[in-house]
């Protein structure tokens, strides 16, 4: 069995690369128009690249559902389609339908016994489903973070990133998004504090009672993980 990695945008050709490396596989730009080629044993392809509601890999779900269904048709034993991005499964608060819910439905009737997964439908700890999320990568480490938040607006999703982000260098010095997620676990510090405001308008972080309705544990999502635990954290879509 054979996978390959597809990647559209400059800024995702070396996570691409590296990702395709990990698995002895070929990396190859979609964004150029080339044709699908014949792999041998292909199974799975792995889309990496930029996302949101309406767009992923610089590919509305017209444009995707035709790349796929390329690949299907050079690839007979084609049975998984993997989408690697942030929001893919959630709305951004404005509209009625996620990515993965325009595009899945669509190929599933059109190609019987294909499986798709992407990073799952994040919810918070109160049950609450998440409408932002994103998808970080710091390339020195070779680590992710996938955080999201509920809400229409996403500035508490970027909120949360920099929750992160301020325990890796140069503001902190943890190595990754990994270790720094264990920073903030060991000081209990997403228990302890809420989103607030300052007096800019901006988000902060502000003190509060452990476990208190507000609390950032209670109304966000993390998941952290390398390049090699990347794709284990993708759930299937039923």
């Amino acid at each position: 069995m054979a996978i390959v990695v597809l990647w559209a945008e400059a800024d995702h050709q070396k996570r691409a690369e590296l990702l395709a490396k990990t698995y002895g596989a070929q990396a190859i730009n979609i964004a150029t128009g080339a044709a699908p080629v014949t792999v041998a044993d292909l199974d799975t392809l792995v889309f990496w690249g930029h996302g949101d509601a309406q767009h992923f890999c610089s590919l509305d779900d017209r444009g995707f559902l035709d790349v796929v269904s390329g690949w299907k048709k050079q690839n007979k034993k084609l049975s998984s389609v993997e989408m690697i991005s942030c929001n893919l499964r959630h709305r951004q608060g404005t509209y009625t339908d996620s990515y993965t819910m325009k595009v899945v439905a669509k190929l599933k009737s059109k190609h019987a016994g294909l499986t798709f997964k992407a990073l799952p439908v994040a919810t918070t700890r109160m049950g609450v489903t998440c409408e932002n999320s994103i998808l970080k990568w710091q390339p020195s480490s070779q680590t992710w973070a996938y955080c999201a938040t509920p809400g229409k607006e996403d500035k508490y999703m970027w909120a949360v990133c920099k929750m992160l982000e301020d325990q890796m260098p140069p503001r902190g010095d943890k190595d990754g998004y990994v270790r720094a997620r264990n920073a903030l676990a060991a000081a209990n510090f997403t228990d302890t504090h809420k989103f607030g405001k300052d007096q800019y308008g901006s988000v902060v972080m502000e003190a509060c009672p452990a476990r208190h309705m507000l609390c950032v544990s209670n109304n966000a999502y993390f998941s952290t993980g390398s390049i090699g635990t990347l794709r284990w954290a993708l759930t299937e879509i039923k």
